[in-house]
């Protein structure tokens, strides 16, 4: 998946950028980039991929020690900056390769939650892992910038792994907003499972990151009760739906990572066996343990196909279901075998 992600990589206007282009077309033994154009045209590189594709390229370079990796997400980083606006809020898209920031559609104008977010976590992994202290600035402002009353647990819950991820101490950041982040990612429940939004009678698995990060902030500033509400919603919904190999009409890897991400964060704070057994389980969605019992990561190529749809995998390949798998299945990566030319 680092080789698909590396040909989706294209240089963005002046300064050394580099952003993963957002759709991948097979085209006989080609793969040639889609413009995005769900909600009228979007653009053709997003801060929404280009972040976690750093947030990966970070882990690889702190885990391995790889100079490829840390020039490459250099690279990314570059676009994800660029993007900031001088409220700390983030254009999305770019319209072009040229760089121009679209500024107006739906998906992409500055004060967009999700792309904060993620940009969020991005600049917090970049300041740890390289000690940058403009990306620190950056993030700090970036925090000022997502409203005080966002609804959305997903978006919130981005926000308090990214202050997580900042430093493994919470002395050394301000504690006092991930745990007001926190406490609403935890009010929003219907009987004790975690919700994406208020009103909901169940989560869209994509991005529902929530257990997961109440189980790592529990642990950290010591509110059991978190942990209990994340066991809870991880117990009652996560894992039956692991155990029927996500047996839904459609599955999306960003959906399988959010899972995985839940049951790695549960079995390290509990150590309970049934978590890691179930994260294996749901790893294993890529290798066939799916509705169409079929691999939807082809190890050959380097490549990870965009889905399940009633049975059939995908036949495109696009950066969010490469850059997820990549963080689903990071320690299966064979990052020695790689030495991209940053």
């Amino acid at each position: 998946m680092l080789r698909q992600l590396w040909r989706l990589c294209n240089p963005v206007g002046v300064g050394d950028m580099l952003a993963p282009a957002v759709y991948a077309e097979r085209a006989g033994r080609e793969w040639r980039p889609r413009q995005a154009a769900e909600r009228g045209y979007e653009g053709v590189a997003c801060v929404d991929d280009a972040a976690r594709l750093a947030v990966l390229l970070l882990r690889g370079y702190e885990r391995h020690g790889h100079g490829w990796c840390l020039r490459w997400a250099e690279r990314v980083m570059r676009f994800v900056t660029y993007m900031q606006r001088s409220d700390g809020s983030f254009a999305n898209f770019v319209l072009s390769w040229d760089g121009e920031p679209n500024l107006e559609g739906p998906t992409s104008r500055p004060g967009g939650l999700a792309w904060l977010a993620r940009a969020m976590r991005a600049l917090a992994v970049s300041a740890r892992v390289t000690g940058d202290a403009d990306h620190l600035r950056r993030y700090e402002l970036a925090a000022e910038a997502l409203p005080e009353d966002t609804q959305f647990t997903d978006v919130l819950a981005l926000a308090a792994l990214s202050g997580l991820e900042l430093s493994p101490e919470p002395n050394n950041q301000p504690r006092e907003r991930i745990e007001l982040w926190c406490e609403r990612v935890a009010r929003v429940q219907r009987d004790g499972l975690l919700l994406n939004a208020p009103g909901q009678v169940e989560p869209h698995l994509w991005g529902f990151i929530q257990p997961g990060v109440l189980a790592l902030a529990a642990r950290e500033l010591g509110r059991p009760e978190w942990l209990e509400l994340a066991e809870r919603s991880t117990r009652d919904y996560l894992l039956p739906i692991v155990e029927s190999r996500f047996d839904r009409p459609t599955t999306l890897p960003y959906e399988v990572s959010s899972v995985v991400f839940d049951l790695d964060c549960l079995h390290l704070v509990t150590e309970d066996p049934v978590y890691s057994r179930a994260a294996r389980d749901a790893r294993d969605w890529f290798h066939g343990r799916n509705t169409a019992s079929l691999p939807v990561y082809d190890r050959e190529r380097g490549m990870v196909f965009d889905g399940v749809d009633d049975g059939v995998v995908s036949a495109n390949s696009g950066a969010e279901s490469n850059v997820e798998a990549g963080l689903a299945l990071f320690d299966e990566l064979p990052w020695g075998e790689y030495d991209f030319p940053c």
